[in-house]
């Protein structure tokens, strides 16, 4: 009984691992000016690191929970759906970053598709302040 048990749920937690598709994206800003980061990222999952240099490093982890098919998240990867957009203001010294648009639910043969996206934002000691809109980011 045991036996069956073990076999069960790693047949189970093995179905689940294959049902998913994973990519990641990187995008790197020059701050030499920027004392203040404004991240609009619509999710929560952001963690934000102090690294040395002068660049702003960010990370995209995307999963698509449902499918398998990595050649369909590159496809989405590579059209611009997670792209985000990055817009300075010089006079306070901020960078915005955000999501570049709006996506539409993504659905393959019929069924909804979760996407999970995971932010890790690599920022130098010269950013001062990191806003988010969500409340809970690490650092």
């Amino acid at each position: 009984m045991k036996n069956f048990i073990t076999f069960f749920l790693t047949i189970f937690i093995a179905s689940n691992l294959l049902a998913q598709a994973t990519g990641s994206t990187h995008n790197a800003v020059t701050a030499s000016n920027i004392t203040t980061l404004n991240l609009e990222l619509d999710t929560e999952d952001v963690v934000v690191k102090e690294t040395k240099g002068t660049r702003i490093i960010i990370e995209s982890h995307i999963t698509l929970e449902t499918i398998s098919n990595v050649t369909l998240l590159q496809f989405l990867i590579k059209s611009g759906r997670y792209d985000l957009e990055k817009n300075v203001n010089e006079t306070t010294q901020t960078l915005n970053i955000s999501r570049k648009k709006t996506n539409n639910v993504l659905l393959v043969k019929g069924q909804d598709c979760k996407e999970l996206v995971k932010y890790v934002i690599l920022i130098p000691s010269s950013v001062k302040f990191v806003n988010t809109n969500p409340s809970t980011v690490s650092r």
